[in-house]
């Protein structure tokens, strides 16, 4: 049994039934700090987050966050480690698919002449792939307050910022940007495929960000898996268009 009163920080109060072995106690609690910090730096950003409000939310002692962590700095980098993994879990599979159709370098020439048939091929692959990003963001299981940390943490530079670019923002567009060069006749590299890139992540990630509104604009009271799908094959009828709007004409 564990002792009433452990200096543990993961142990409080009375103790009803024995504990859990200390890895996987110290494991629980990680995560439960973790999944508060997300939510708390979410919501408040950095300067407006304190780690007693962590600690709150989380259901534990203020001494669990450097017992476990040791800085709000720190514990701020390991919050986007955690976000970043649970990420990159959920868009392995549709990654790898699309990684196998963009070209083998980032430099690589662009394919001209491409037939009508082919050039909607990739728009249809790369338009997938984002509806299936949107999909993940509008789970049950996936806060809001999540993207919003995403967010804040893209626009700062520092360890949070590197570990999500890293792990998550430069797979995701590097894939795209090499099926966006190929369908409008451009290089990887050029600007007009990155800023397209770019644009368009940004669309399907305002549907988690500004969901209240969209549904008040919509008479809805929630998201349903039904309604998801219909906003889905919304955004797929906006983005296959401006996609095509950059197709390059065939000769």
């Amino acid at each position: 049994m564990c002792a009433l009163l452990s200096p543990h920080p993961a142990c409080e109060g009375p103790v009803t039934a024995p504990c859990l072995p200390e890895t996987a106690r110290g494991l629980q609690a990680r995560e439960r700090m973790l999944h508060a910090a997300l939510d708390q730096f979410g919501r408040h950003g950095f300067d407006g987050t304190t780690t007693r409000m962590i600690a709150a939310a989380a259901g534990m002692n203020l001494g669990a966050i450097p017992y476990y962590f040791g800085t709000k700095e720190e514990l701020y980098v390991e919050a986007a480690g955690f976000l970043a993994d649970a990420i990159q879990a959920r868009q392995r599979e549709p990654l790898l698919l699309l990684q196998a159709q963009r070209p083998l370098t980032p430099s690589a020439q662009p394919t001209e002449g491409t037939s009508p048939i082919a050039r909607d091929a990739l728009i249809d692959q790369v338009v997938a792939f984002l509806c299936q990003q949107a999909r993940v963001l509008l789970a049950d299981d996936f806060p809001a307050e999540w993207v919003h940390f995403f967010l804040r943490v893209q626009a700062e530079e520092g360890p949070a910022f590197d570990r999500l670019l890293a792990q998550v923002v430069a797979p995701m567009q590097d894939a795209v940007e090499g099926m966006v060069a190929r369908i409008c006749g451009r290089e990887a590299a050029d600007a007009l495929p990155r800023a397209i890139t770019f644009l368009a992540a940004h669309q399907v990630m305002s549907l988690r960000l500004s969901d209240a509104l969209l549904m008040r604009r919509l008479g809805w009271d929630r998201l349903t898996p039904e309604r998801i799908d219909q906003l889905l094959d919304i955004i797929a009828i906006t983005l296959r268009a401006q996609f095509a709007a950059l197709a390059t004409p065939s000769p």
